[in-house]
């Protein structure tokens, strides 16, 4: 295994072409690429395979894409990692994750965790792509769609938290993504904690503690400019005084994003006063939680 630090783990990521069409690079590089960077653990969590053809995206459409494509190419996304969990067992420990979506009206929650107990999955990210049936981080066009047919970008982001509230109840992730997702396409930071936003994220947070999830320090803020990762210093604050833990994700989707900023995100909890983070790590029974502090 890695002498690395023992906080440097990944729980959220290793997002592959195969399996994902705005991803770059196959699975066996991003599992290269995390044994060079120097991870412990690394935990790999492709989006679990859409279940309502109309949440497709049109670059899978253009590719011929149906659900039932999306459907096996997750199967054989999960044989490729089951077969690399094997060969780099003495090198880094590879977890097998899943993310998934919200929860539309209908059977996604039960179809998820069948999917779950079907391939084996070892936990869940749960990250709101979708708010009300609108997708709200694919283009700013439909960012801007979701907002106008909402009321506006402060009620796109009250709803937003309310949506990942409800995903927790009824999925339970083990870890949330990316908890402050609409500020990807908003004009600035303040926009996005007005009294009534941080209203509805605070009493998310409370959900999340009250499930025992775990929140992702995403570094995929630093890839789109934001100067940090997700979430902000403000949820940071008040969900470590709720005692909600912290994991690292890279949110990798690319060789050249495995492992990237998790150093900055690093110093970025430590700022605000985060001494650890937490992991999964492989037990008899199952996954074992572990905390690491971070400065190791």
């Amino acid at each position: 295994m890695q002498t690395s630090p023992p906080w440097m783990v990944s729980l959220h990521g290793g997002h592959n072409s195969h399996a994902c069409d705005h991803a770059s690079d196959p699975l066996e590089a991003i599992v290269e690429a995390a044994v060079a960077r120097g991870y412990r653990v690394f935990g790999v969590t492709e989006h679990a395979p859409r279940c309502e053809p109309e949440r497709l995206f049109q670059e899978e459409h253009a590719l011929g894409w149906d659900v039932a494509t999306l459907e096996r190419l997750f199967a054989e996304h999960v044989a490729r990692l089951d077969h690399l969990r094997e060969v780099w067992a003495d090198r880094i420990t590879l977890l097998k994750g899943m993310e998934i979506e919200t929860v539309p009206v209908g059977c996604y929650a039960e179809v998820m965790l069948e999917l779950k107990v079907r391939h084996g999955i070892q936990y869940l990210v749960g990250s709101a792509h979708f708010v009300d049936g609108y997708i709200i981080d694919y283009t700013r066009e439909e960012y801007e769609k979701a907002a106008e047919a909402l009321g506006g970008s402060e009620r796109l982001a009250v709803r937003y938290y309310q949506t990942v509230a409800e995903m927790v109840e009824a999925l339970k992730p083990e870890v949330i993504g990316h908890y402050d997702l609409p500020r990807k396409w908003a004009t600035d930071e303040d926009s996005c904690a007005t009294p009534a936003i941080r209203r509805a994220a605070l009493e998310t947070l409370e959900t999340i503690r009250d499930h025992a999830s775990i929140l992702d320090v995403n570094t995929g803020g630093y890839r789109r400019g934001f100067g940090r990762p997700y979430p902000a210093p403000w949820i940071v604050r008040e969900a470590h005084r709720m005692g909600i833990p912290f994991c690292f994700g890279d949110d990798s989707h690319a060789v050249g994003q495995v492992g990237a900023g998790i150093e900055e995100a690093r110093q970025y909890l430590l700022s605000l006063g985060v001494e650890e983070i937490s992991l999964f790590t492989p037990s008899a029974s199952g996954l074992e939680r572990q905390t690491a502090p971070l400065t190791g």
